[in-house]
């Protein structure tokens, strides 16, 4: 009686947690085949007719293989009016030689430096960006932000701003993809895992501001808090989607035109290193959004593997019933194929520039899957607890979304 109650008991466990990562998984290729079918027939909509002055705002620190190219495209926008505040921390910076001579080469471009100085209570990339809105006046309807190791489109900024006149929306954003430069493993996953976040934008209730791409009115930038809340903070984007969302009740929306590339050349360590601090943020500034990712990569991993379990232990038993997990773990394995195939295809239709080196990382976009799911997982348990954060030799505590204790060198 026992036995068969566990036998029954195991059952409907099992039945429920098969049930539950196939449903998941059948979602998830549904939301990336939208993703790789919607954005192309997006960017192909004309754009709005007006052209408002726009302050695009570049933190920027040290010159990279790529930084030239991206400021360049920064600087050559097909956009009338607009200027651009560079920030950088210190005059240091060598950085601030490569802005002087595009100030030069670009003298119908109005181009600012902005030195910023060392933060003490917030970011530096924040305390960046601070520095240069202090340096905007009224005249700058729109405030644009823009990393430097992105490389925009020459459309960007006037996709970037042109749904900004809408009443209910109340910032605008893109999102980036990296772009492998090598076909090494932990290179591969990065670039997938980061796509994966990228096809999840789109719906309103789902969207959030990434700050390599983003543009908000100056006005609402004010009146929505996101100046003062920027005050203490080390994330731009969660702490202004929080403002934009949840205070001010606006939507923000996701313009694939302003998709941008960035050069992905990661081994296993600056993997971990950019993953978990990426998680670390997310979990101290959007909780729930870090625990709905720890909880669907368990739910496919524990699935994937229990399935496979239970197939060998029925084989071994001689159970007729092996057929069944067996089925579930071929489901599991073909969804996320499917999924990442639809992402892989988003990928070269949106950045056709960059579609042979995107496809370095096809194996782990389609059979290697599964792998990806196992190091995600990963990466969120090594975000789980801390708060110590280190981006770029600079070491921060996380106290809250709005509050940072920079602590001292070494």
């Amino acid at each position: 009686m026992i036995q068969m109650f566990f036998a029954h008991w195991y059952t409907v466990l099992f039945t429920l947690l098969w049930g539950m990562a196939l449903v998941i998984a059948a979602w998830g290729v549904r939301v990336a085949q939208f993703f790789n079918l919607r954005m192309p027939r997006v960017i192909k909509q004309p754009l709005a007719d007006k052209f408002p002055m726009v302050a695009v705002i570049a933190p920027i620190k040290g010159v990279d293989a790529n930084t030239r190219q991206n400021v360049t495209a920064l600087l050559q926008q097909d956009y009338p009016h607009y200027r651009v505040i560079f920030a950088v921390e210190s005059t240091d910076d060598p950085a601030c030689a490569l802005i002087h001579a595009a100030q030069a080469a670009n003298a119908l471009r109005p181009v600012e430096l902005v030195v910023a100085g060392r933060a003490t209570t917030r970011g530096q990339k924040v305390h960046n960006q601070l520095a240069a809105v202090d340096r905007t006046t009224s005249e700058d309807k729109f405030l644009a932000f823009m990393d430097a190791d992105a490389h925009p489109a020459p459309n960007w900024l006037h996709a970037l701003v042109s749904m900004l006149n809408s009443h209910h929306i109340g910032a605008t954003t893109g999102y980036r993809f990296y772009v492998p430069t090598n076909s090494g493993a932990a290179n591969g996953i990065i670039c997938v895992l980061n796509a994966m976040v990228g096809t999840l934008f789109g719906p309103y209730r789902r969207t959030v501001a990434w700050g390599g791409s983003m543009a908000i009115q100056r006005a609402d930038f004010y009146a929505f808090g996101v100046y003062d809340a920027w005050r203490g903070a080390l994330s731009d984007d969660y702490v202004l989607t929080y403002c934009v969302k949840k205070k001010a009740h606006r939507k923000i929306h996701f313009v694939p035109q302003c998709i941008v590339a960035s050069q992905a050349s990661f081994d296993w360590p600056k993997a971990w290193e950019f993953a978990v601090r990426q998680y670390r943020i997310t979990r101290v500034c959007a909780g729930r959004l870090w625990l709905t990712g720890l909880a669907g990569a368990a739910l496919y991993i524990s699935a994937l593997l229990s399935a496979l379990v239970a197939t060998m232990l029925m084989v071994l038993a001689g159970s007729a019933w092996w057929p069944a997990p067996l089925m579930v773990l071929i489901g599991l394995y073909s969804l996320s194929i499917l999924r990442g195939w639809f992402v892989l295809k988003a990928a070269c239709h949106l950045l056709p520039d960059h579609g042979a080196a995107i496809t370095r990382a096809r194996f782990w976009f389609t059979w290697g899957m599964p792998v990806v799911h196992i190091v995600n997982a990963a990466f969120l348990l090594g975000a789980a607890t801390g708060r110590l954060i280190t981006w770029r030799s600079r070491r921060y505590l996380m106290r809250s979304r709005t509050s940072t204790t920079v602590l001292p060198d070494g």
